[in-house]
């Protein structure tokens, strides 16, 4: 039977990265470099990247921004994808229609929320997998199916307000 030796000990600060890790960690580093770049790049590249397309994003944001300046109400309800979840901090409400949107116009749409869409500039669009962000989180839209199967893949998506949080700082 052959000899079993101790391992020699490690050099001071040397630290051990198992082999099949060295991979993991590369492509990470370059997921994280490649994110980086794509935060960068002009809003309209990132929707084309993200959703097909940008011009409807950038029309929809616009229509909702000169609605909200207008305090067209019935504009703005219209705009929204129903059920609505509002936040208020950590405090989840359902708006489940426009007439309950209209009653409820200034809690959902306060000064904060306001704030943010009108001061919102097509150029400083924060856009994701999950839709597009106005101010810091204030109101998210994205592409909505017609139909009710969510799991469903469709061809053809209307945009609308998915999310408004009445409590995202700033504004």
């Amino acid at each position: 039977m052959p000899e079993l030796r101790p391992r020699a000990p490690r050099p001071a600060g040397r630290v051990a990265i198992a082999r099949p890790l060295v991979p993991v960690v590369a492509a990470l580093i370059l997921c994280l470099l490649c994110r980086t770049v794509a935060a960068d790049e002009p809003i309209e590249q990132r929707m084309d990247a993200l959703f097909g397309e940008h011009e409807r994003y950038l029309a929809f944001f616009q229509e909702l921004k000169d609605a909200v300046i207008r305090d067209d109400r019935k504009a703005v309800a219209g705009l929204i994808h129903y059920p609505l979840d509002v936040f208020a901090g950590r405090r989840r409400t359902v708006v489940r229609t426009p007439a309950e949107l209209l009653k409820r116009y200034h809690e959902v749409f306060n000064p904060n929320v306001i704030r943010a869409v009108t001061a919102q500039e097509p150029s400083a669009l924060f856009a994701n997998w999950q839709g597009v962000m106005l101010g810091n989180g204030q109101i998210w839209f994205s592409g909505v199916c017609a139909g009710k199967d969510r799991n469903t893949p469709c061809a053809d998506k209307t945009i609308k307000v998915i999310t408004v949080n009445t409590k995202a700082p700033g504004g």
